[in-house]
């Protein structure tokens, strides 16, 4: 899990993701490419739970799922992120609901039988 820039204020063309609409899915970022057998599954329990959801496509930046992902011979990896404003300042602004569903989507990723 992680906070992801959201992309909904005025003149911002960088990042499609908004507030109120969901965790994001990440599909990748500039350290990792999550593989699509992980997205589908994130994406299924979402569906599965009700949860709406949105993707999430960076050209810059990272989280630990790249260095998970290189770890040993690799591990599949994936990452849930609540889209954010201004984050890592003291006034980070997120969607209650979004938070939610994140740690729903997580709880529902914990109770899957794989």
């Amino acid at each position: 899990m992680d906070v992801t820039p959201a992309g909904d204020t005025p003149k911002c063309k960088r990042q499609s993701v908004k507030l109120g609409k969901g965790p994001a899915i990440k599909v990748m970022d500039a350290s990792v490419v999550v593989p699509p057998r992980v997205r589908r599954l994130l994406q299924g329990c979402a569906e599965q739970a009700g949860i709406p959801f949105q993707t999430e496509v960076l050209t810059a930046g990272g989280t630990d799922t790249g260095a998970i992902s290189r770890t040993a011979a690799g591990i599949a990896a994936g990452c849930i992120s609540i889209p954010a404003r201004y984050l890592h300042t003291p006034v980070e602004t997120c969607d209650l609901g979004d938070a939610r569903g994140c740690a729903a989507l997580l709880k529902r990723m914990m109770e899957a039988e794989l």
